[in-house]
């Protein structure tokens, strides 16, 4: 028979010393940020915590750029009408006045000016309230039928603000809520980037979402206030959120009830009072398949028509069971339209993926980890393009002939986009072009020489061959 454990006075003084730490800290208050979105709102946010996730200016344009044909009709480059913010639809790159009759391209580095809201929860999928779309198994659907509690509350239920009880050795703790663990603070060090940043409150990060609907959080139709949280963050989703803790005996996996406390929900027995209060043992009743996370690093590119070796960096992409014996492992998911692949990984552990991944066409891919019934955050891959050149064979009258792959689309005839055709830095006239063709001429063209075509998707270079001479009959 299972036994009932109360807190005791002296867990809660553990948590009022979590609480005087800086930043994130094991046990929390606040809570680590290995795990999901840092607790933070968009307004906050600088490109640097962009790229934190999306990694680089070079992935992201690459990534955009595979955007052009996914609106009917493709997107221009080139926004002419001066939309701001510029969108697939009107072109994204806006031209300015140079002040001299000529036009210079508006900052195209800086993620906000385009998102001036958050990019997140303005999609199709946030619209129609499809959280689990993004989020996966760390969130539930508001609208799916999930199970919530009707019960009346009792020391089991928690509570959105938790509640303050004092602590042995003077002052106060909170526990039996969110706020146990999920408090603010203004200067914290997140673990992933080992950069001072603040952690914000519940309210803060509900508010700062862009979620526009209030009445998913203030529709209370209930006299226990956790129920309209758990429209959201039900039992399912909370009861298998853990990461592996720095634990010798348990390094490697998850096994949830016997890691150390603080890394998690369902880790140790302490983190099950950190919500209840009071409850039942190192057991949580609605765990199998830990959610599995891919952080730090959520846009991943290869090339089209290559295979390759991709390594996904992320949590609990392996845990055991409660029953201590069976061993749930993950498997990559990859969609773009109608094409839907599951790979095997040649090689996991808690923390890292290796799978191989077979030639692709180019585009967008999602990319989720899949563990038993439990489905990660969302990911992307970006395929893109093979760049080559094959030949560039000077003819007659300068003319350059350059055959290969990957070129995209033409420079625009009204204006220069750095995309072309060069001999050093001397510009080339364009005759023509296409993915797999582009015809030049220009005076510097030589043989032996070298010749570079800037593309929408980086610079290629290649070597001038003179043509052939005809033999002669």
């Amino acid at each position: 028979m299972k036994k009932k454990v109360l807190m005791s006075a002296s867990l809660a003084a553990v948590v009022l010393a979590g609480a005087a730490m800086v930043g994130a800290a094991v046990p929390p208050p606040p809570v680590n940020q290995f795990l999901g979105i840092y607790d933070t709102k968009f307004p906050n946010l600088t490109k640097t915590d962009c790229l934190e996730c999306h990694v680089s200016d070079t992935v992201l344009v690459q990534q955009h750029h595979a955007l052009i044909n996914t609106v009917s009709p493709p997107a221009s480059c080139f926004n002419a009408t001066g939309t701001v913010p510029p969108t697939l639809a009107t072109g994204c790159h806006v031209m300015v006045s140079d002040g001299s009759g000529g036009f210079t391209f508006q900052d195209f580095r800086d993620c906000f000016n385009c998102h001036t809201q958050t990019p997140h929860h303005t999609s199709a999928a946030a619209v129609a309230k499809d959280c689990k779309y993004c989020h996966g198994n760390f969130i539930d659907n508001p609208l799916d039928g999930h199970y919530i509690p009707t019960y009346p509350a009792s020391s089991v239920t928690p509570l959105p603000d938790g509640r303050t009880v004092p602590a042995t050795g003077g002052g106060t703790a909170t526990v039996q809520g969110c706020a146990a663990c999920h408090q603010a603070a203004p200067q914290a060090i997140d673990p992933k980037t080992n950069t001072v940043r603040p952690i914000f409150s519940n309210q803060d990060t509900h508010h700062g979402t862009g979620i526009t609907d209030c009445n998913l959080c203030h529709n209370t139709s209930s006299d226990v206030p956790i129920r309209q949280c758990e429209v959201c963050h039900g039992v399912n989703s909370l009861h298998n959120i853990q990461k592996d803790s720095p634990n010798a005996a348990n390094l490697g996996t998850v096994k949830p009830g016997v890691e150390d406390l603080g890394w998690g929900h369902i880790g140790n027995n302490w983190d099950c009072q950190g919500c209840h209060w009071s409850w039942f043992g190192n057991s949580s009743p609605y765990t199998n398949a830990t959610v599995p996370a891919i952080n730090g690093q959520s846009s991943y590119t290869v090339i089209a028509g290559k295979e390759a070796v991709l390594t996904i960096v992320g949590s609990s992409f392996v845990n055991v069971g409660p029953d201590g014996v069976t061993v749930y492992q993950p498997t990559v998911t990859l969609v773009s339209g109608s094409t839907s692949l599951t790979l095997t990984p040649f090689s996991v552990t808690e923390s890292e993926i290796k799978v191989s991944v077979p030639a692709l066409a180019e585009g967008v891919y999602e990319l989720r980890i899949a563990k038993a019934n439990k489905v990660s955050n969302l990911a992307k891959l970006t395929v893109t393009p093979a760049r080559i050149i094959a030949s560039a064979t000077l003819g007659a009258g300068q003319t350059l002939t350059i055959t290969g792959t990957g070129f995209g689309p033409a420079p625009s005839a009204e204006y220069d986009a750095g995309i072309g055709v060069y001999a050093g830095t001397t510009e080339a006239t364009v005759i023509s072009w296409s993915d797999t063709k582009v015809v030049a001429t220009s005076t510097a063209f030589a043989a032996n020489g070298y010749v570079t075509v800037k593309t929408i998707n980086g610079a290629l270079s290649g070597k001038i061959l003179a043509a052939p001479k005809k033999a002669k009959r």
